[in-house]
């Protein structure tokens, strides 16, 4: 076992020790020369390669009781090779008796049962479940009614019948395996109406749909068939007074097409404590539940190699997780993927027609699902729900599905989605299965009536979600900041799919509120994307206004980055609406000028930048601001002095204008400058050997940039703390800040900043 689940020596040895010597955590560290808590570490990882998880004490039971089971299944085996070779041997000597003790041992406990036929030649993870409902079935537990729920094609009747044959195994040999239930009868009744198999949808072509034909299939396996001739009600007395004296396994699957399914639950509550139920269901039931979800990835991709050896195909490791990926870990899409691929399909023409909402795949996990609920409330919020990317809080399903939300009316439909496993909540957030939306956004574009209003509530949500949190001043941070960073994925889908449908006034309106937000967070890519995209729209709109601004916004995120190719396009972007100026206002020509300046830093073209900046200052003199505004735009102007001399060698002077310029920003109340002045404080500091005063001035200020999640100036910080650990002599705290540094610079595309730090360390 150690080896199946590709235990490291390191795991082995305290799995060998823990599970098979019996030893203690501390008895283990003595002879590997190691501490308790690196064994109870290795432990931990054993766990995991084991997919047990839970409370220390239960994790080791459940292994345990795992390991017991495959010991006994290995026994029986070998027993039952020794067990045919003695009949063989007694076979050919006609004239001698079978020994006693092989006679008894080879009798069986005989089982009523009609089982189907195993689906699988191997079954592939499920460890945690097969375990529970082991648990479940042990006549010691009170359990009467259990159910096994999930989304179609999640393997709910593949486990349920593997149990089952467990147990029947255990049944008909039950000195060999001890600790599994054990039963007389085991009963398997079904009203699933089709099977998905790996060439397709195949109809089922017996089905118990009504509890008459349940009670016929039990009569039948427990050879009471002349009561079957008998009404109904007639017939309960005598199945009950027979199941009162069998040890009896009853499974009831896919319960959701049953036609009386009030008549089979009654049926089923009033059965004696001799029978143990399982019943499969696609909706969550009020039993005690085992909930199956998809596979996880590693007893995924364990299925598609097992499934791809059978088929005889071979596909890399990329293209399993791809697979993998493309069906959202759900067993039977896997096994359908596969054979489609072993009949000649290419895995992309495979992954395509999954999402077919005609295709065998989505007909057969939602299909039976999603169409019963078509106009009513569960069928709009689900529709609601696939619009977006990531999960989404209650209001927000609401507000996109209703044109007026009734709160009950939502609790209901959310509830519905849910017990019909087409949706999932974690902590106040709706999400579901990437294929589930998939299939669900094809059901929308089905109802292109429906999809038009939706989609016009979700973008006009979103723009007053952005209103609300984004803000108009993208120059200072803003505490609405950290609900974009939740719901940015959907927000994002929101612009681009606008952007898609060519919604130029929606976009506008978007952008000016999150501008900001993106330039703090990093999201620089975008913000390249999107800001050629608006200005080409604004100007065929003749938009100039705008057109002007997003000029300048794309520019500043290019100067920033100063690749010499970027810093051309900034010139002629920030030229361009310079000489549109007159579509703005001095306000914006002050921000535009400032832009002006900061190119001509970056290509230390200082003399033209001084003289912008003196163009700035006539500007500011002929504006009519408040005097908050007038503050804000001297402390650009004094910055920008400070790292004009700061870049040409003079640090005195430098630190003086940068002194100023922070007086001048708290003044104003703005705090993100303030931390920017610092940072430059600091880094004047180490040039001028003032360790102390660097280091008190980066510890005042990079907290600050680091709670508002400022990448840009996070990545400025850690470079001015690489220098002075540098400076300082502790190299590894040198290093490490270094390293995180030009993380930081690379993911916002800054390769000379990440350049220049990587020279400073290179020795």
């Amino acid at each position: 076992m150690a080896h199946e689940h590709e235990l490291s020596p390191e795991q082995q040895q305290v799995f060998l020790m823990r599970m098979g010597d019996g030893l203690s955590y501390e008895q283990i560290a003595a002879q590997l020369s190691t501490s308790a808590d690196a064994c109870l570490k290795r432990m931990g990882q054993v766990y995991r390669k084991f997919n047990i998880s839970g409370a220390s004490r239960g994790k080791e039971s459940k292994l345990r009781f795992f390991l017991e089971n495959k010991l006994e299944q290995l026994q029986r085996l070998e027993e039952n090779v020794e067990e045919s070779s003695a009949r063989k041997a007694s076979a050919n000597l006609p004239h001698q008796e079978a020994e006693p003790n092989l006679v008894t041992i080879s009798q069986k406990h005989l089982v009523y049962q009609n089982l189907p036929a195993r689906e699988y030649t191997a079954f592939v993870g499920r460890i945690q479940e097969i375990t529970r409902l082991l648990e479940l079935l042990d006549f010691q537990h009170p359990a009467h009614l259990i159910s096994v729920d999930g989304i179609g094609g999640v393997g709910k009747t593949t486990l349920v019948v593997e149990v089952a044959y467990r147990c029947l195994e255990a049944s008909n040999n039950e000195y060999l395996v001890k600790s599994l239930p054990t039963f007389e009868a085991i009963v398997f009744t079904s009203a699933k109406q089709n099977y998905l198999t790996s060439i397709g949808i195949l109809p089922r072509l017996t089905r118990e749909r009504t509890l008459r034909d349940i009670c016929r299939e039990i009569a039948r396996v427990l050879d009471l068939s002349e009561i079957t001739s008998l009404p109904l009600e007639e017939q309960f007395n005598p199945l009950r007074e027979k199941l009162s004296q069998t040890r009896t396994l009853l499974i009831v699957d896919n319960l959701e097409t049953i036609e009386d399914q009030q008549e089979v639950l009654s049926f089923l509550y009033d059965l004696p404590p001799t029978v143990k139920v399982i019943i499969t269901t696609r909706e969550q039931a009020l039993f005690v539940p085992i909930r199956l979800g998809c596979l996880p990835q590693e007893h995924g991709l364990h299925l598609i190699q097992h499934q791809a050896k059978e088929k005889g195909i071979n596909l890399s490791a990329k293209e399993q997780e791809q697979l993998f990926s493309g069906v959202s870990g759900i067993p039977a899409a896997i096994i359908y993927a596969v054979g489609q691929i072993a009949t000649g399909y290419l895995l992309e023409d495979v992954l395509a027609q999954i999402k077919e909402p005609l295709g065998d795949v989505a007909r057969f996990c939602f299909a039976g699902s999603v169409i019963p609920l078509r106009g009513t409330p569960p069928h709009c919020l689900l529709m609601a729900l696939s619009l977006g990317v990531q999960p989404v809080t209650r209001e927000t399903a609401a507000s996109v599905a209703f044109e007026q939300a009734d709160p009950i009316v939502t609790a209901q439909g959310l509830a519905k989605l849910q017990q019909l496993s087409l949706v999932s909540q974690y902590q106040g957030r709706y999400s579901m299965l990437e294929l589930t939306r998939e299939y669900a956004a094809s059901e929308l574009a089905f109802h292109s009536e429906l999809a038009q209003k939706l989609q016009q509530r979700w973008v006009d949500w979103y723009i007053r979600f952005s209103e609300a949190y984004g803000g108009t001043n993208w120059k200072e941070w803003h505490l609405g900041y950290s609900y974009l960073e939740a719901e940015w994925e959907n927000l994002r889908a929101v612009l681009e799919w606008c952007i898609s449908q060519a919604r130029y006034s929606d976009v506008r309106t978007i952008w000016q509120h999150i501008k900001g937000y993106i330039h703090v967070r990093g999201y620089w890519d975008e913000r390249l994307d999107w800001t050629a995209w608006l200005i080409e729209a604004a100007k065929q709109a003749g938009d100039w206004v705008f057109a002007v601004e997003v000029m300048s916004d794309r520019a500043g995120t290019l100067i920033r980055m100063r690749q010499n190719s970027q810093l051309k396009e900034a010139e002629a972007l920030l030229q361009e609406a310079w000489n549109l100026r007159h579509h703005q206002t001095i306000a914006f020509q002050l921000e535009l000028a400032t832009n002006i300046v900061i190119l001509y830093i970056n290509q230390q073209q200082f003399e033209l930048a001084q003289e912008w900046l003196q163009e700035e200052q006539k500007l500011l003199e002929q504006a009519d601001l408040p005097e908050l505004k007038k503050k804000e735009q001297l402390v650009h102007i004094i910055y920008y002095q400070g790292q004009i001399h700061f870049k040409g060698g003079d640090y005195q002077q430098a630190q003086n204008f940068f002194q100023r310029a922070l007086v001048t920003a708290q003044q104003a109340g703005w705090q993100r400058a303030a931390v920017a002045i610092q940072n430059w404080l600091a880094d004047v500091a180490l040039q001028l050997g003032n360790l102390e005063e660097a280091r008190r001035l980066l510890e005042l200020s990079f907290p600050v940039a680091e709670r508002h999640k400022d990448k840009r100036s996070i990545a400025y910080h850690k470079a001015s703390f690489a220098k002075l650990e540098k400076l300082s002599g502790s190299l590894a705290q040198a290093k490490r800040f270094a390293k995180e540094a030009i993380e930081g610079f690379e993911s916002l595309k800054m390769t000379v900043e990440a350049q220049e730090m990587r020279t400073l360390f290179s020795d």
